[in-house]
């Protein structure tokens, strides 16, 4: 690929931006350059053999490392802490995809939500002569195989259930926010800060063929007091709140309409942001509508620079 320094030099300005933010997290939690640099070559090198392997290419520790940038030892460290499973952070017990589809379910399916999508009282445990669904119905119909006590903990931690009387379950909200700087979280901020940067990615990258994925933001002309930036905010969450909820109703729908286990999961993100651009730069709106009327992408030629690599160290 033939891209010039001017585009080299931008893409890692892209880098930098999206860690600069991140820095006040590893400060926060005592996480060192070091510790940063080692996740980001793991990751680069699991990425660069994937590419590799699909390219039909030779997977070496040498091979990498010469397309890598890095010394032999360092990638034949890192492959083998992928190998043995050294984890960059705890995984969860209970994942958000599971906590997400059981409150939809509740606000969607049958037996388990009321008129206009509000979600029924629910038995903490199946009781005998009840009219009522109990809890652990629920989670046996939305998350097959799910730990329910590990689920019904996560949601009353995070506010969107209670527990009545330890007997019934109300629930209180249909979104799901975790509470607190924990695991969960933090966990949550990483799938979708990977979520956004992806469909950037697919947007610059695509060919042809390929769909342009919805990109649109709105920031203020002006600059806001803190009452402004309130007012602006409450607006931005109950209208995202309204749009996100039909916008989950009709998946639920189009997924009963349309079962297809090979495809793959799509999704729609809102987010209120302070607006960090330096001054003077064009309309993100203007940007966006530019990049629409764009003439389709050439596909992209890859030269194998190391097509004579032997591959030998």
């Amino acid at each position: 690929m033939n891209k010039s320094a001017r585009e080299k030099e931008a893409v890692l300005n892209v880098f930098a931006s999206l860690v600069r933010p991140l820095t006040r997290v590893a400060f926060e939690y005592g996480i060192s350059a070091s510790e940063i640099s080692g996740a980001i070559r793991r990751t680069y090198i699991q990425a660069l053999e994937e590419r590799l392997i699909g390219q039909k290419r030779v997977t070496t520790d040498a091979r990498i490392a010469a397309v890598a940038g890095l010394t032999k030892s360092d990638v034949s460290a890192l492959r083998e802490a992928t190998r043995a499973g050294a984890p960059h952070s705890l995984r969860a017990t209970v994942s958000l995809d599971q906590v997400t589809n059981l409150l939809t379910v509740w606000h969607t399916l049958s037996g388990y939500s009321g008129a206009y999508g509000l979600a029924l009282e629910l038995d903490l445990l199946p009781t005998l002569g009840s009219p009522r669904k109990s809890f652990r119905e629920l989670v046996t119909a939305a998350c097959p195989g799910a730990d329910t006590e590990a689920l019904l903990d996560e949601l009353v931690a995070s506010g969107s259930i209670e527990v009545i009387d330890s007997s019934t379950v109300r629930c209180l909200s249909r979104a799901y926010l975790p509470q607190g700087a924990d695991v969960k979280r933090i966990e949550r901020m990483g799938r979708f800060l990977s979520s956004v940067t992806a469909s950037f990615v697919h947007n610059l990258l695509r060919l042809g063929a390929d769909p342009l994925y919805f990109e649109r933001a709105v920031v203020s002309d002006e600059l806001l007091s803190e009452s402004g930036r309130d007012r602006f905010s409450n607006l931005a969450s109950e209208r995202g709140q309204e749009l996100l909820t039909e916008l989950d109703t009709f998946l639920t729908r189009l997924a009963e309409a349309e079962p297809n286990t090979g495809g793959k999961k799509y999704g729609v993100g809102i987010y209120f942001f302070e607006d960090r651009a330096s001054e003077g730069a064009a309309d993100l709106s203007d940007e966006n509508d530019r990049m629409i009327g764009q003439a389709a992408k050439p596909r992209i030629v890859e030269i194998d620079v190391l097509a004579g690599f032997s591959g030998k160290k």
